[in-house]
């Protein structure tokens, strides 16, 4: 899907200049993700509903990640009753360096409010401009 990931790097650099912007700059693009996270789960296709376990969030991760032909890894050892880590291999909005981390944090505004209206609660580990690290570390609680 070429298109979803060229489309990704432009919504990157737009949040990126954004996040720039004084004052206003980092509050707007988190309201914008927010508001994106909440449109997704109730737009027809795909669209979510509240899930009734970590179980059920973890495969909508999953399901959501072939869609997006950006599949996640979940660390396997770290599955618990009501909790799971995973890997992000790779931002999708090119998010590597260090004067991009507000930007980063800013468009996981998104996937937390996606996955918190599911049920679970997204906490991001380790991220590439914070770390220098390849892939994001991230942790998914049950929160219902």
């Amino acid at each position: 899907m070429p298109n979803m990931e060229k489309g990704m790097l432009m919504f990157g650099r737009l949040y990126e200049w954004g996040c720039k912007v004084p004052w206003v700059g980092v509050p707007m693009v988190r309201a914008w993700n927010r508001m994106m996270g909440s449109l997704l789960f109730r737009a027809p296709e795909p669209g979510g509903k509240p899930k009734d376990s970590i179980t059920g969030v973890k495969d909508y991760l999953l399901w959501s990640g072939k869609e997006m032909n950006f599949p996640f890894e979940i660390i396997e050892e770290s599955v618990k009753p009501d909790s799971f880590e995973f890997y992000v291999n790779g931002c999708p909005y090119g998010f590597k360096r260090p004067d991009q981390l507000k930007a980063c944090d800013a468009a996981m505004e998104m996937d937390r409010k996606l996955f918190s209206l599911l049920g679970g609660e997204l906490t991001v580990l380790e991220s590439a401009p914070e770390h220098g690290v390849q892939k994001c570390k991230m942790l998914m609680k049950w929160r219902g």
